[in-house]
């Protein structure tokens, strides 16, 4: 049997959209999705379904989407979704500090679960991925740990959280850094994906109290790598690392590219399942004109919106224009108002007439329940 573990604040340094409201794999992604989803969904469609989540802050928003789990059929008397929340402190905490253990004691209820391998995963990356194979490839081999990796080359927005394997010719990874090289150089570029026998987590992980997955391949299996036979794994599908305003307004605006599209969504058949709303289907105005756009549920468009991705119950009002933008939940845009290169967090608020430019390698973020 495979346990699933999965960091829901992998690296908390970074912030996917500027806000410290939410934990990372709360952060919203496709309009009606979250980051979370993209891990749950593979792991249950994986046959996963004895899954623990190590939470660090900010967690209330994940946990209100997650609910029981249904969506994911976690809903269950044996096996199921558990959280692990940080004790004593509702402060965002470092991955060295000592005085709370939601890891650690995750190692120890796994410790107690009868099962022989475990799949520890970066929860803020986005991909539509089957560890069967990797699950098989494993075994087969005989490693003790099998890392996935996926051959892309690393944008500079990425630089501060890419790790890169060196991989010899049997397929054996030989070095863990973080990715470096020219823009336009193809990296065995890490998923934050690690499968491995029970036993060899439980001494990698014994005595660590927190720990982002930056942590666990560059300074806790990295100087393993002498002893441990740690193995490759290549992805070939649709990838996105979240890590920053930046990276999570780029690949937010890939969406927008129906191939990409597709391979994340329809890869291998394989459905990504999140939370249900009931909403109403949006409503569309007269005058409304939509180009290349993705727009969830419950909203109501009256202006016009133009490569961009709108959340759930967004609105936008008669005469407003928003081009190249991600607008989240609830978020509000007045008549007349003109957006082009930003990202509004939920429950913003733009005043009628007002201007507001970015960049597509800068994009504005404005904060939740903003007025503008």
């Amino acid at each position: 049997m495979y346990i699933g573990l999965s960091l829901s604040d992998p690296h908390p340094d970074f912030v996917s959209d500027g806000s410290t409201k939410r934990t990372l794999s709360a952060a919203q992604f496709a309009g009606r999705y979250r980051l979370v989803d993209f891990m749950l969904s593979n792991m249950v469609n994986s046959g996963i379904n004895h899954i623990g989540m190590v939470l660090n802050s900010h967690y209330q928003s994940l946990i209100a989407h997650i609910g029981m789990g249904k969506e994911w059929d976690l809903a269950r008397k044996s096996g199921g979704l558990t959280f692990f929340p940080p004790y004593l402190s509702d402060a965002r905490q470092s991955v060295n500090n000592e005085i709370d253990g939601p890891l650690h004691r995750a190692v120890q209820a796994v410790a107690k679960i009868s099962g022989e391998y475990v799949v520890l995963v970066d929860s803020s990356v986005v991909c539509n991925l089957d560890y069967r194979p990797a699950m098989d490839a494993h075994r087969l081999s005989g490693a003790d740990v099998m890392a996935i990796y996926v051959k892309k080359q690393v944008q500079p927005d990425s630089r501060g959280y890419a790790v890169a394997y060196d991989i010899d010719e049997d397929g054996r990874i030989t070095g863990i850094s973080g990715a470096s090289g020219a823009k336009d150089e193809v990296q065995n570029v890490s998923l934050g994906a690690y499968i491995m026998d029970k036993r060899v987590f439980l001494q990698l992980m014994g005595r660590e109290k927190n720990c982002g997955m930056l942590r666990f391949s560059k300074e806790i299996l990295a100087p393993q790598l002498w002893r441990l036979r740690v193995r490759g794994y290549e992805f070939r599908g649709y990838t996105a690392q979240i890590s920053s305003v930046e990276t999570f307004f780029r690949h937010n605006m890939e969406m927008l590219d129906t191939e990409k599209r597709n391979e994340l969504f329809h890869y291998g058949g394989r459905r990504i399942f999140t939370s249900r709303r009931d909403s109403l289907p949006t409503k569309y105005g007269k005058r409304a004109h939509i180009e290349n756009s993705i727009i969830a549920d419950g909203c109501q468009i009256e202006g016009t919106v133009i490569n961009s991705v709108i959340c759930r119950n967004v609105r936008i009002r008669p005469g407003a224009v928003v081009e190249n933008c991600v607008l989240k939940d609830r978020t509000v845009v007045e008549r007349h108002a003109k957006l082009n290169w930003m990202i509004v967090d939920r429950g913003g608020y733009i005043s009628e007439s007002r201007n507001m430019l970015g960049s597509d390698t800068y994009p504005v973020y404005i904060e939740p329940e903003r007025i503008i």
